[in-house]
């Protein structure tokens, strides 16, 4: 009788389960784009601006500007969000290390397991590790106030947070930069540079369908054909 050692006594395999490192929360300034356009001594006029939103969201969602507070993306709209989506997200984040809605931490991510995947911009690859995170804007018309909660990841180095924006917030976002900053004078990549260095969320597409449809931008292609 012989008895094969390894078999009847084989060493359990230690399995150690493996945490990522706790998220470095960055210190940059949260900037927020403005709730208001200011069009005093601007190029573009109040109507200029309304008519502009119009065009963008009519090319970006196929629907009027004053419907895009209640619209929700679909799955296959990337990096687009609802207001009411990044509430969500900010509840889920919150609450990821203590559970809430009756659920213990371990029942909560559970739940919400799949969540982080889904918030990943398409157009960014920073691995399995999206560094979702909290962070308070700077406050807006109150100096001495306190900004608001927001949903933010890591900007493309890792170094700084970004802050996601909704459907809503995305105009006034996209003319702060191109209309204001850069006054009507920078190109694709200039305005998705800065876009990057500010939110979480603006691709290529976005950009492009704003400048295709500023007024400015199009009648200075205009005049540079017929010349």
């Amino acid at each position: 009788l012989s008895l094969d050692i390894d078999q009847h006594f084989k060493r359990p395999k230690l399995e150690f389960e493996t945490f990522p490192p706790p998220i470095v929360i960055p210190t940059n300034l949260i900037h927020m784009p403005p709730t208001h356009i200011e069009t005093a001594g601007a190029i573009m006029t109040a109507e200029d601006v309304a008519s502009h939103r119009e065009k963008f969201y009519q090319k970006l969602l196929g629907i009027p500007s004053d419907a895009v507070e209640n619209y929700t993306p679909g799955l296959n709209q990337a990096n687009l969000r609802s207001k009411a989506q990044l509430l969500d997200g900010i509840h889920i984040v919150k609450h990821w290390d203590t559970g809430a809605d009756g659920l213990d931490a371990a029942a909560f991510r559970s739940k919400h397991k799949t969540w982080y995947t889904k918030m990943k911009p398409l157009s960014h690859k920073l691995g399995r590790r999206t560094g979702i995170h909290l962070r308070t804007a700077e406050p807006h018309h109150s100096p001495g106030g306190e900004g608001e909660i927001v949903l933010c990841r890591y900007s493309k180095d890792g170094s700084n947070s970004t802050a996601y924006l909704d459907l809503t917030q995305l105009y006034n976002a996209l003319y702060e930069v191109h209309c204001f900053e850069h006054g009507h004078l920078r190109g694709k990549d200039a305005v998705k540079g800065r876009m990057d260095d500010l939110y979480a969320n603006v691709p290529d597409s976005q950009v492009k369908i704003f400048l295709e449809t500023c007024p400015v931008c199009v009648e200075r292609r205009r005049m540079h054909h017929d010349a």
